[in-house]
Protein backbone atom coordinates (compact mmCIF):
# COMPACT_ATOMS: atom_id res chain seq x y z
CA UNK A 1 0.00 0.00 0.00
CA UNK A 2 1.75 3.18 -0.94
CA UNK A 3 -0.54 6.12 0.81
CA UNK A 4 2.14 8.86 0.55
CA UNK A 5 1.33 11.88 -1.32
CA UNK A 6 3.71 11.97 -4.34
CA UNK A 7 5.23 15.75 -3.60
CA UNK A 8 6.43 13.63 0.11
CA UNK A 9 7.93 10.71 -1.63
CA UNK A 10 9.74 13.60 -3.98
CA UNK A 11 10.62 15.48 -0.80
CA UNK A 12 12.10 11.89 0.45
CA UNK A 13 14.09 11.34 -2.37
CA UNK A 14 15.95 14.79 -2.44
CA UNK A 15 16.64 14.54 1.02
CA UNK A 16 18.38 11.40 0.69
CA UNK A 17 19.42 12.39 -2.69
CA UNK A 18 22.08 15.23 -1.11
CA UNK A 19 23.14 13.13 1.16
CA UNK A 20 27.07 12.01 0.10
CA UNK A 21 26.90 8.62 -1.75
CA UNK A 22 29.17 7.02 1.31
CA UNK A 23 26.52 8.21 3.61
CA UNK A 24 23.85 6.70 1.17
CA UNK A 25 25.44 3.14 0.66
CA UNK A 26 26.33 3.47 4.99
CA UNK A 27 22.85 3.63 5.03
CA UNK A 28 21.60 0.78 2.68
CA UNK A 29 23.77 -1.74 4.16
CA UNK A 30 22.44 -1.20 7.75
CA UNK A 31 18.93 -1.75 6.50
CA UNK A 32 20.32 -4.95 4.60
CA UNK A 33 22.17 -6.34 7.98
CA UNK A 34 18.87 -4.97 9.56
CA UNK A 35 16.31 -7.37 7.72
CA UNK A 36 18.54 -10.33 7.36
CA UNK A 37 19.09 -9.64 10.97
CA UNK A 38 15.24 -9.92 11.54
CA UNK A 39 15.09 -13.48 9.24
CA UNK A 40 17.74 -14.93 11.04
CA UNK A 41 15.65 -14.21 13.89
CA UNK A 42 12.79 -15.46 12.50
CA UNK A 43 14.49 -18.68 11.40
CA UNK A 44 15.84 -19.36 14.74
CA UNK A 45 12.64 -18.83 16.38
CA UNK A 46 10.65 -21.70 14.22
CA UNK A 47 13.57 -24.13 15.42
CA UNK A 48 15.86 -23.19 18.00
CA UNK A 49 18.41 -26.33 16.86
CA UNK A 50 19.23 -25.10 13.50
CA UNK A 51 22.62 -25.14 12.44
CA UNK A 52 24.82 -23.14 11.17
CA UNK A 53 24.88 -24.24 7.84
CA UNK A 54 21.35 -24.70 7.53
CA UNK A 55 20.18 -21.45 8.94
CA UNK A 56 23.04 -20.19 5.79
CA UNK A 57 20.59 -21.93 3.44
CA UNK A 58 17.87 -21.02 4.76
CA UNK A 59 18.90 -17.77 4.94
CA UNK A 60 19.90 -17.73 1.06
CA UNK A 61 16.34 -19.38 0.12
CA UNK A 62 14.26 -16.17 1.67
CA UNK A 63 16.56 -13.77 0.27
CA UNK A 64 17.00 -15.20 -3.42
CA UNK A 65 13.56 -16.95 -3.31
CA UNK A 66 12.09 -14.79 -7.00
CA UNK A 67 15.65 -14.83 -8.66
CA UNK A 68 16.20 -18.31 -9.15
CA UNK A 69 13.74 -21.07 -10.32
CA UNK A 70 12.98 -23.66 -7.20
CA UNK A 71 15.84 -26.62 -9.01
CA UNK A 72 18.37 -24.26 -9.44
CA UNK A 73 17.75 -22.51 -5.89
CA UNK A 74 18.22 -25.84 -3.93
CA UNK A 75 21.09 -27.18 -5.97
CA UNK A 76 23.19 -24.05 -5.21
CA UNK A 77 21.54 -24.21 -1.51
CA UNK A 78 22.69 -27.92 -1.12
CA UNK A 79 26.16 -26.31 -2.61
CA UNK A 80 26.51 -24.01 0.67
CA UNK A 81 25.42 -26.10 2.89
CA UNK A 82 27.89 -28.70 1.74
CA UNK A 83 30.44 -26.01 2.08
CA UNK A 84 29.44 -25.19 5.68
CA UNK A 85 29.58 -28.54 6.70
CA UNK A 86 33.46 -28.84 4.97
CA UNK A 87 34.63 -25.99 6.19
CA UNK A 88 33.35 -26.94 10.15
Amino acid sequence: MIDTPRDILQKQFDIIMAKPLKERLDGLFEMTDLSRKIIQNRIISKNPKISEADLKVELFKIFYQFDFEKTSLDQIADGIKQYWKEKK
